[in-house]
């Protein structure tokens, strides 16, 4: 677990400096929402217990969260903005942002990890009910970073290479979510409930773009 939080934060780092519409496709993979997520519900899945699962989807991400952002101040780039309009060095300025996205991030990474760890267990371990409950749980919440941007996405902003990639990302995002999602309660011996699933799923999807509206607006402050 420790080799892939490290390796999910550092790749997320190097996913930031491709441009156009690859690197958004590569960050879909890396550096989003749905990518650590994903990270945290394998971990959870892969366990052997409940308990291990909360700890490994946690220790994921809260380690992915520490060398994405140590990379960040081992780089400087991002946050040695030069010089302020008085002549003062604005690094105080860009360490403070940088400390609040850590701070935030971490705290998101513990609520994210205890949670979808919790639902990759029971995934793989519940009964009928429950793991069908989760499943549909885990694809709304990794889908609702991508239809959140979808929602909100205007036809003309395709337009902008920018943009288009974003609208490429949150695509392959929702598309990636599905998938994964069935195939894991497919992929039980045990019994499953597909209307549950999929009731829950479009609960969980609708609860999903909620969540990512307040986390897009706390991140405009940070």
């Amino acid at each position: 677990m420790l080799v892939a939080g490290g390796a999910l934060g550092l790749f997320a780092f190097v996913g930031d400096e491709v441009p156009g519409v690859v690197g958004e496709v590569i960050l879909t993979l890396t550096s989003t929402g749905f990518a650590w997520g994903a990270a945290a519900l394998l971990a959870g899945y892969a366990s052997a217990h409940r308990r291990a699962a909360l700890v490994n989807a946690t220790a994921v991400l809260v380690l992915a969260t520490v060398v994405y952002y140590g990379l960040i101040l081992a780089d400087g780039r991002r946050w040695r903005f030069g010089a302020l309009e008085d002549g003062s060095s604005s690094a105080a300025l860009g360490l403070a942002s940088v400390g609040r996205a850590t701070a935030f991030w971490l705290v998101a990474s513990v609520a994210a990890g205890v949670s979808l760890g919790l639902l990759g267990s029971h995934i793989r371990h519940g009964t009928r009910i429950p793991a069908s409950i989760a499943a549909g749980a885990a694809l709304g919440l990794l889908a609702g970073e991508g239809l959140q941007f979808l929602m909100i996405f205007r036809a003309w902003d395709a337009l902008d290479g920018f943009y288009l990639g974003r609208v490429v990302s949150a695509g392959v995002s929702v598309i990636l979510a599905t998938l994964g999602a069935t195939a894991g309660l497919g992929h039980r011996r045990a019994e499953k409930s597909w209307p549950i699933f999929l009731a829950t799923a479009v609960a969980a999807g609708a609860a999903g773009v909620l969540l990512w509206s307040q986390i897009a607006a706390i991140r405009m402050g940070l």
